[in-house]
Parts: structure tokens; C-alpha cells; sequence
């Protein structure tokens, strides 16, 4: 599978979808996962340059730190650590070994930003007052409108 699509009733404020984070690892088809960390809490950002994960997921899955990083926020420049991570995305795609910065980012856990979002075809579309967000992983290319 690499396309998923999601409806929000209502104008959506942010896209929120399912993922599933796991220490970096190699995982082949037909290995048990390792531990790992599913949520409902994973939002698309494309002002985000990077990938982030809350302090929440690496607690919850006892990652060490592999690296440290400057990230820009409204507040100035922040030295966080940064881990390597497999994420798992709503189509079923894992994406390996991927470095994400750790930061507060409110109530979620994932904030995926353009280094996966640039990986899909990525549209939003909005009709009838409702959201649908779609994607497909690996990207095809040239949606039609």
C-alpha cells in the first residue's frame, strides 16, 4: 500500500495522523518489531524542515541521544539532541534510521516536516466546507487537480 487519504469533518486546524515510532533499527519483512510507540498524535508540518519527536516518546521508548542539534524557534536558537528513529506512516511505509530532533512540540508526539513530507505526493484539498488530506509514499508525481 502507499497511498492514504484521510477526511476531517470540518475545516482542519492541523493533519493529524496515525504513526508508529520505534528505535532505529534494520527491520526486514517478517521480523518482529522491536518495542515500539503507535500514536494518534503525529502531525504534518510543512514549515517544519525536520522531523521531531516530544520528549514523551523518547522516555517512553528509552532512545539515546545520538547527535545535537540548533533548531530555530520563535524564541531564538535551542541546542536539542537529535535520535535516530524507524517511522512507520499511516500507508504502511516504515521509513528507516531517520535522525529527528527531540523537542517539546505541545500535544503531539511526531511533528513530520519536509525531510519525509518531500519523499510524497502531498495534497491537501478542501470541498464543502471538509478536509482531505492525502499522500503517497513512494511519490508517483504529477497529481491532476
Amino acid at each position: 500500500m502507499t497511498a492514504f487519504r484521510k477526511l476531517f469533518t470540518g475545516s482542519a486546524d492541523a493533519i493529524l495522523t496515525n504513526a508508529i515510532i520505534m528505535a532505529g533499527c534494520d527491520v526486514k519483512e517478517g521480523d518482529q518489531l522491536p518495542p515500539y510507540h503507535y500514536t494518534d498524535a503525529a502531525a504534518w508540518d510543512t514549515g517544519a524542515q525536520f522531523t521531531f519527536i516530544s520528549p514523551r516518546i523518547v522516555t517512553a521508548l528509552n532512545l539515546s541521544p545520538c547527535n545535537e542539534g540548533i533548531i530555530m524557534g520563535i524564541g531564538g536558537d535551542t541546542k536539542v539532541k537529535t535520535y535516530i528513529i524507524n517511522l512507520g506512516l499511516p500507508n504502511g511505509y516504515l521509513i528507516p534510521n531517520l535522525e529527528v530532533y527531540c523537542s517539546d512540540i505541545d500535544n503531539y508526539d511526531v511533528l513530520i516536516g519536509m525531510d519525509i513530507i518531500t519523499l510524497t505526493d502531498f495534497c491537501i484539498s478542501n470541498q464543502d466546507g471538509n478536509t482531505l488530506f492525502s499522500f503517497n509514499l513512494p511519490a508517483k508525481g504529477n497529481i491532476a487537480l
